[in-house]
């Protein structure tokens, strides 16, 4: 065991614990992504077959797999390739089991506060604790501080290692791009270049030039709006760290 931070500890994973990071992992991803979300959860144990995970997860190929499963659980290509390397896998129990042994899971060190524990309180120094070690200026970071800003400044740290402290507790996140979505740009430049580029070899040189400059405006903006913050992230009804820190400490491992 290793304490990462006066408010953290690093303990070995559990299949538990891997299981629900996958499936907690896969909600947040897509819906932040793509912002779909399935209609009906499919419901995963250790003891189903592993296609029902993956299922479950939307990964459809071995590829989407082993992209995912190494970001969403911080494996390297060595640990990845022990975990598909050894005997064949039939259920989920037997994936998690292999993976759970090459990572570690945050539990939260239980803080008194005037002479009694407190969960909450506990939670919220880990939450923030996580933010410090990112770099976040966390001075003006109290309970009562609205999560607005920096879930838009910093949102995979809270979809990453904050919500890994109590996988599956956040509520799945909504993201607003800004007005200039990226699809909406995304859309319109695939159009323009089957419908407008293809019209305009028949007008010369300079108008097909024009066409391929405009197309390569919207690619730019496209992809410039996608590394931009997002206008508005919301998880729910959370609206301030106190929030949050309530929500965690609901699910959250904790050791004195």
């Amino acid at each position: 065991m290793q304490q990462t931070s006066s408010s953290l500890i690093e303990a070995p994973a559990t299949p538990e614990y891997v299981l629900e990071v996958l499936l907690d992992q896969s909600r947040q991803e897509w819906s932040k992504s793509l912002n779909i979300s399935e209609e009906e959860e499919i419901p995963v144990t250790l003891d189903s077959p592993l296609d029902t995970l993956f299922e479950a997860c939307q990964l459809y190929d071995s590829a989407l797999i082993s992209i995912f499963t190494k970001n969403w659980l911080g494996l390297s290509e060595s640990d990845w390739t022990q975990v598909v390397s050894g005997p064949q896998m039939h259920t989920v129990r037997d994936f998690c089991e292999r993976i759970a042994v090459r990572m570690t899971m945050p539990v939260i060190s239980l803080e008194t506060f005037i002479g009694r524990t407190c969960r909450p309180a506990s939670a919220f120094l880990a939450i923030r604790s996580l933010l410090q070690e990112a770099g976040v200026d966390v001075a003006d970071v109290a309970p009562s501080t609205s999560l607005s800003k920096l879930t838009r400044q910093h949102l995979d740290l809270f979809l990453g290692p904050i919500a890994k402290l109590a996988p599956g507790g956040l509520p799945t996140v909504r993201v607003k791009r800004p007005v200039c979505d990226t699809n909406w740009i995304g859309t319109a430049a695939i159009l323009f270049y089957l419908l407008l580029c293809p019209l305009s070899v028949g007008y010369g040189t300079a108008a097909y030039l024009l066409c391929m400059f405009l197309l390569a405006c919207l690619v730019i903006a496209a992809y410039g709006t996608k590394e931009r913050d997002p206008a508005r992230v919301r998880f729910g009804n959370l609206r301030t760290f106190r929030d949050l820190s309530e929500l965690i400490a609901q699910r959250a491992v904790f050791r004195v």
